[in-house]
């Protein structure tokens, strides 16, 4: 038990090291919004202000409503931060630290807490407005999804040069983050939206998941985009004026920060098997033929973004047979397979990791 504990101080230890402040700040959380010559605003019928109702450091964040992806808060720097040399390197990402208000937020800053654990498994078997805001440049696109270049809501955020949101989150939605206890509210959302305004007057956006992330601190948790991933930034000047803030769901969400940090943390992880909700195994697993095991994939990656994906028979190749943090599996046939879980960086800069687990069926 030590060993395992040593070993997971360890490998956070390595993350840590490994993730810098590139020292680009959108929002610092210690000096106001007045100080830092920021202005902030609604969108749609959203809204967005300065606040003390909880910090992540200092005394204030940043509070803004949502309800959908054309709603929420607008953030305008006073002077530009310009972001050519950090968009060289593959490693800058664009952190926001946030944290959901669903649950009451309470005054000052929350009480320290552990790493959560991921929540219920996923499906058996699985594969898996109005008036004013930013000026209409994009907005829907077909089949109610975000929207490109061409069309757009009235009076609504402009819709980036994306043609839509991704195909889904990756993974399942969390109770908290991975590894024990969180003080995390649970995310009345899966998916943050930016779009971001350069001096050039061009946009670019991102959409980002938010459940799998690993890293929550004292209830505030962390969501990152890698420079090179937001869409339409690299035909930018890449001097940014503005992030227009949004989610896809009914929610009130304070941001904590907002800045660049270089992530070069190596992604890493484990698998744990369960049965009827005894406690995890991570050593593989004996079952009888029919029984239904929960695979648990817990991942390790900086900032990053994690998708997780599993496959439940080497023998026949690795690929993809579900994709979610946590998975439901039956075994009909008696024997020994070796399940892969494959957990990669959502955006596609970094490694994937690999680890196995043997299960046997009698």
């Amino acid at each position: 038990m030590m060993n395992r504990i040593a070993t997971v101080t360890a490998a956070a230890m390595v993350a840590a090291s490994a993730l810098a402040q590139s020292g680009e700040v959108i929002y610092s959380p210690v000096r106001s919004i007045k100080d830092q010559g920021i202005s902030l605003k609604g969108w749609g019928s959203g809204t967005m202000s300065e606040t003390d109702e909880v910090a992540y450091e200092g005394v204030n964040s940043l509070r803004f409503s949502t309800r959908h992806y054309f709603q929420g808060g607008l953030l305008t720097l006073g002077n530009a931060v310009d972001l050519t040399k950090s968009s060289s390197d593959k490693n800058n990402l664009l952190q926001i630290v946030f944290r959901s208000g669903d649950g009451g937020a309470t005054s000052g800053r929350p009480g320290a807490g552990g790493l959560g654990g991921p929540s219920g498994a996923g499906a058996a078997g699985a594969g898996s407005g109005s008036g004013g805001g930013l000026p209409g440049a994009g907005g829907k696109g077909g089949g109610g999804t975000p929207g490109g270049q061409a069309g757009g809501r009235p009076g609504g955020i402009p819709g980036g040069p994306q043609g839509g949101r991704p195909g889904g989150v990756p993974g399942g939605a969390m109770g908290g983050q991975s590894g024990g206890g969180s003080t995390a509210t649970p995310l009345a959302f899966r998916n943050l939206r930016l779009v971001v305004t350069t001096t050039d007057g061009k946009k670019s956006e991102a959409y980002i998941p938010v459940t799998t992330n690993s890293n929550g601190v004292r209830g505030w948790r962390m969501a990152a985009v890698p420079l090179q991933g937001i869409a339409g930034f690299d035909r930018t000047n890449k001097q940014i004026k503005e992030i227009a803030f949004s989610a896809d769901g009914v929610s009130t969400v304070y941001v904590g920060e907002v800045k660049v940090v270089n992530d070069a943390t190596p992604i890493r992880g484990e698998i744990a098997a369960r049965l009827r909700n005894a406690t995890p195994r991570k050593q593989g697993i004996n079952l009888a033929n029919g029984d239904e095991v929960d695979f648990i994939g817990t991942g390790m990656g900086g900032s990053s973004v994690l998708k997780y994906t599993w496959d439940f028979d080497e023998a026949d190749g690795v690929d993809s047979d579900a994709e979610g943090q946590v998975v439901k599996r039956k075994f009909r046939k008696s024997g020994t397979y070796t399940v892969t879980l494959t957990i990669s960086d959502y955006f596609g800069l970094k490694e994937p990791y690999k680890t196995t687990m043997k299960v046997t069926v009698n």
